[in-house]
Formats: C-alpha cells, sequence, structure tokens
C-alpha cells in the first residue's frame, strides 16, 4: 500500500536551476579519453573502508535504511542485514535487535483509515476491533464521532464515509475529534511499544487529499489536512524520542512540508530516479526538510527487478550490469543532496525484494568518500550525440569528485552508447573512478558518461 502509486503524475515540474553554476566548467582543458577499467578488490586503497562498526551507525559518511519486506529469513542473512544497515521499516523488531540492538526499527502502520473489509484483528492496519474495544472503555467519548459521515446522511456506522485503497474497504478517522485523537495516541503508544518508532503509510497529500472531499465533519480536503497536522503533531508529543516517518512519497505541496516537519521524518517513496528530469527539485525539497530538522529516508525509484526488464534500452555502461550503473547514479544523487552530516538522509538502493539483500547490496556505499567540501555544482549544460539535452552536475567531497549526467526535457530518451559525451577530469590529482561492487578502477584523467549516469572519482592522494 504506496501512496506514491496512487496519483504519480502530479508531481511538480523542474523549476529552474538554482544551485551553485558554471556554465561550461570542464571544457578549460583537453585531456585523453581513458575509459574507466575494473580491477579487483585487491587494488583498492587500504584506507578506503576504514571507520566502519558493526552497529549502528555503521559508517560515518552514510547512512542505510531498508523495507523489511523480504520473502523470507534465515539467521545468516539476518545477521548479515544488521550489520548493514542502519534504519529498518517494518518485520520483526526483536529480530533486528537480536543481531544489531543499535538499529533503528520502525513498525509500518495506517492512521486516517481503518480497513474493514476484509475483516481483521491487525492493530497496525485493520484496527476496528481495537477501537470498538477501546471506546467502550473510554465511555467519555464516542466512537460514532471518531469517524466521517456522507453529507446529508444521518451519523451512524450506515453512513461513514467510505473509502478504497488498493482493493481495501477503509473508514476515514476524523483527525478533529477528542476521542479519535486519544485513541491514536494510545494505539500507536501501544503499536511503537519496545520499537524505535512507526512508519505511517499513505499519508502524503495525494492519499488523504485524494480521498476525502467534504463530509458532515469537516468541508473539504484542505480543512482535513490542517486537522490532520495537528494529529500528527499530538502523537508526536505523546511519542517522545520515537520516530515518527510519514510515507510522502514524490509529493512537493505546501501541507506535504507541513506534515513532515510535524512528523519529524519521512520516506520519500520512487524519489530517487535516474530517469526523471525534475531532480533537482527533490534534491532541494531534502536540503529544505533536513534544514527543518526532519529525517528523510531517500528511496530508489527502481528496484533491481525494474532495472533488468529495461534491457538493452538501458546498457551497463562504466558498469559491470545495468543495475550497478543504476545504483551508482543513485548513489552518485544521494551526495549530492547530503548535507556537512548525513545524519537526516538514509539512502536506500532497493524498496522490492525477491532475493536476499546480501545479493543486492552495493558496497560502493561503504566506500568512505568524506563530507562535502562545497556544495553541488551545475558545471554543464549540453545536448549529446543523439540529441538528448543533459545538465552534469559535480560535487567536491574531501576524498572523492561527484559527477552525475541529469537529463532533461519530458520526451523520450536514450540511455545507450550512442549518448555519451567526453568528461575531462580537473587536473592536479590522480582519479580512480569507484564501481559499484566496491572494486576501483585504473587511473583515468577524463570519463565516458551515457544519458543518466553518474561516476564517483576518488582522490588518490587521499586515500
Amino acid at each position: 500500500m504506496r501512496a506514491s502509486r496512487i496519483a504519480c503524475a502530479a508531481i511538480i515540474a523542474a523549476a529552474a536551476c538554482t544551485d551553485s553554476t558554471s556554465p561550461d566548467r570542464f571544457t578549460s582543458r583537453t585531456a585523453s579519453v581513458v575509459a574507466p577499467v575494473k580491477a579487483t578488490a585487491s587494488t583498492a586503497p587500504a584506507s578506503l573502508y576504514s571507520g566502519y562498526s558493526p552497529q549502528s551507525p555503521h559508517w560515518a559518511h552514510i547512512k542505510t535504511m531498508m523495507t523489511d519486506f523480504y520473502y523470507g529469513w534465515t539467521p545468516t542473512e539476518r545477521a548479515w542485514a544488521g550489520t548493514h544497515y542502519d534504519y529498518a521499516m517494518s518485520g520483526s523488531g526483536s529480530a533486528w535487535r537480536a543481531v544489531n540492538p543499535t538499529v533503528t526499527h520502525i513498525r509500518y502502520v495506517l492512521l486516517w483509515t481503518t480497513i474493514v473489509v476484509p475483516s481483521t484483528p491487525n492493530i497496525s492496519t485493520g484496527y476496528y476491533a481495537d477501537m470498538k474495544s477501546w471506546f467502550a472503555a473510554h465511555p467519555q467519548y464516542a466512537l460514532e464521532k471518531a469517524f466521517l459521515h456522507q453529507v446529508g446522511t444521518a451519523r451512524d456506522s450506515a453512513h461513514r464515509a467510505p473509502v478504497t485503497i488498493w482493493g481495501s474497504k477503509r473508514w476515514a478517522i476524523n483527525p478533529q475529534d477528542a476521542g479519535a485523537i486519544a485513541y491514536s495516541v494510545d494505539r500507536l503508544r501501544r503499536v511503537a511499544s519496545g520499537e524505535s518508532g512507526v512508519f505511517l503509510d499513505e499519508t502524503a497529500t495525494a492519499s488523504w487529499a485524494n480521498y476525502v472531499k467534504a463530509t458532515q465533519e469537516i468541508a473539504n480536503s484542505t480543512a482535513y489536512g490542517s486537522a490532520f497536522a495537528s494529529l500528527l503533531t499530538t502523537v508526536r508529543s505523546a511519542l517522545g524520542t520515537k520516530m515518527i516517518m510519514l510515507n510522502t512519497a514524490e509529493y512537493q505541496t505546501a501541507a506535504d512540508r507541513t506534515d513532515a516537519i510535524a512528523a519529524g521524518a519521512v520516506h520519500l517513496e520512487l524519489d530517487n530516479d535516474f530517469k526523471f528530469s525534475g531532480m533537482t527539485d527533490r534534491w532541494r525539497w531534502i536540503e529544505s526538510l533536513n534544514a527543518n530538522g526532519v529525517f528523510v529516508d531517500f528511496v530508489t525509484g527502481h528496484s533491481t527487478p525494474d532495472v533488468t526488464t529495461m534491457g538493452s534500452s538501458y546498457p551497463r555502461g562504466n558498469s559491470a550490469t545495468s543495475a550497478q550503473r543504476a545504483k551508482l547514479w543513485e548513489l552518485a544523487s544521494y551526495y549530492l543532496a547530503v548535507s556537512a552530516s548525513p545524519k537526516l538522509l538514509a539512502l536506500q538502493l532497493e524498496n522490492s525484494w525477491s532475493t536476499p539483500y546480501s545479493t543486492r547490496w552495493i558496497r560502493a556505499q561503504e566506500a568512505n568518500v568524506g563530507h562535502p567540501r562545497a556544495a553541488r555544482v551545475q558545471a554543464k549544460i549540453g545536448t549529446d550525440p543523439l540529441g538528448n539535452s543533459y545538465v552534469l552536475y559535480t560535487r567536491d567531497f574531501d576524498r572523492a569528485l561527484v559527477v552525475l549526467r541529469l537529463q532533461q526535457g519530458w520526451n523520450a530518451q536514450s540511455y545507450g552508447d550512442g549518448t555519451a559525451i567526453t568528461v575531462p577530469l580537473p587536473m592536479g590529482e590522480t582519479w580512480l573512478p569507484l564501481n559499484a561492487d566496491g572494486t576501483v578502477g585504473a587511473a583515468v584523467t577524463s570519463i565516458r558518461l551515457r544519458q543518466s549516469e553518474a561516476a564517483i572519482l576518488l582522490k588518490s592522494s587521499t586515500m
């Protein structure tokens, strides 16, 4: 159940770039083209993977998060995951803590709707039975007032405002009712008991705004949004230091910002997308949320199976596989958005699982690139040999230079070898390409980047 799949077209269009810019930063020198050459792991500088901790946070330069929708666990795989992820959503909190007592584990919950058909006793999603029991024990509140009702009808159970999401029948909660507020606080306290917090799915504006219109209790979706934000503020205060993470997905409205700040953490589902021209807006969105103290989970737009189905249209480029090319781009995208400290930004490179997590891990995440030395730079705007428009971004880190090619325009795009451009690298340093699997290539003086391809160039002098 994902809010981002409800109305993915309702995304803010890309705005004019306001990042630090240089019209053509890479045309001031010439260099021979030396393609990245894959090397064995033994060639990686010994210091590249220094600073690892077996308990969270695992690395000082990056935070990692995963969605626990794995098809099956083994003790070995659980132990592996515990040493690689700082944050986990859903799944078994006790199992996570058994292998990593410092992991931040949050439970999956629905807040503004309760699933009623099919009937389920699940207190996280189908909590209606629990709700009835709670109201019976708290007679100062009326159960029926905790729901929204259709305009012009009796305020009874037969006329509650219906909501159907992903084929499941729901009832919408009235977030301004004192009883609904008190019950929501109590339920979420119980759900979060023994855990680090809760993950509230379907909380983007595209969720409630698309389903909640005029009711007897609330005039319109705007009024509902205001009441919902107030409910989040109350719940956060009641849960104290526990994390409340909303799934706001790709949505960037004023209401989404208000909710994110009220909750304190967001899951940006499908947000890190190498095929999306408006990524600059999304990087700025992350920066704005982080500046307001909001923790952000930056989630892939294309899990490995998705990239695999793209076939020859998205070839492997400089990487060993197409999936590694995509994941290296997503890692570079994370580095373009991360602040001076990664404590408020987690990277999630997979969001769909059919194989063990360890088989999809991109070890380049572990490479200690240090921290950003400056803001990202719009280094070049151009058109490739096949007519694809692009923007080239760079960012300087303590131990690496991140170079990312972002597609432009909303027309059909090409990603093959024919789109490659030559990017000369700054002089005065020996540059070593970092591969997605964590190995390091031979030194280069320039790189070839296809549409929606990125590179992370290690500074040999800092290794």
